[in-house]
Formats: C-alpha cells, sequence, structure tokens
C-alpha cells in the first residue's frame, strides 16, 4: 500500500470503530486491517503527528478536524465514483467494492468531473450510450 492510501484507510477503520463502539482500540484495527500491532502504533503515531488524529497511548483516540476532512472527502469521491460504476450498468454490490478500492486512486478534480457527468445524463441532457 502506499503511505496516502495507508493513511486513509486507517483513517477509515479509526472511524468505523469509533461509530460503531464509541472508541477505536489500536488492537481492533491491527486485526480489521491485517497489519501487526505493531504497524498500527507507528501509524498512529504518524497519523498524530500529522494532525489527523488526537491520540494518548494508553488513552485512546479521536478523529481531527483536519482527518474529519480527509474522510469527508473519500466519501464525496467513493460517491462520485459509486454513481458512475450504477450509471454504467455495475450491480450495487460490485459498485460498492470498487468504489471503496478506487476512491484512494483518483485526485478531486476527477471526482468531480465524474459526479458532473453523471448529474448531466441523469438530468437527460447526455446519453450514455447502450
Amino acid at each position: 500500500m502506499k503511505t496516502n492510501e495507508d493513511r486513509e484507510k486507517y483513517l477509515e477503520s479509526i472511524d468505523h470503530f469509533i461509530r460503531e463502539h464509541g472508541y477505536a482500540r489500536p488492537l481492533e484495527i491491527a486485526e480489521f486491517l491485517r497489519v501487526t500491532p505493531a504497524s498500527v502504533s507507528q501509524m498512529l503515531a504518524k497519523l498524530s503527528e500529522d494532525g489527523l488524529i488526537n491520540y494518548q497511548k494508553y488513552r485512546g483516540m479521536t478523529i481531527s478536524e483536519k482527518g474529519l476532512k480527509i474522510l469527508d472527502n473519500l466519501s464525496k469521491k467513493e460517491s462520485s465514483i459509486y454513481e458512475l460504476l450504477k450509471l454504467i450498468g455495475c450491480n450495487e454490490e460490485t459498485a460498492k467494492e470498487r468504489a471503496c478500492f478506487f476512491e484512494h486512486f483518483i485526485d478531486d478534480d476527477l471526482a468531480e468531473k465524474f459526479t458532473a457527468f453523471t448529474d448531466r445524463v441523469r438530468k437527460g441532457e447526455m446519453k450514455v450510450p447502450a
């Protein structure tokens, strides 16, 4: 995995556990991401250093405003990819799976273009060839 993708996946997993349990534990993150606890500790330190999470060893973690902005941006990217994949005929399960994967590899500009394209098709301004 690349560094940005790693950081994003860690942020998403932390967010997942906080939403599900109200907290995120390093061991749960390690199991969820299938990495070692030592890797989680290193990444949590990096995320904290980068200002993406508020983390104190043995005390827990929260996602900072900066981290929440990244998560919001990832959500928008995932949504734009999902909508495009549905539009071109992917079933819902495949569209969700692929969108979750590709969100880490497209930039903001491409996500906006996907959204603009799907909006134009839905409004009837464009037609998708069969």
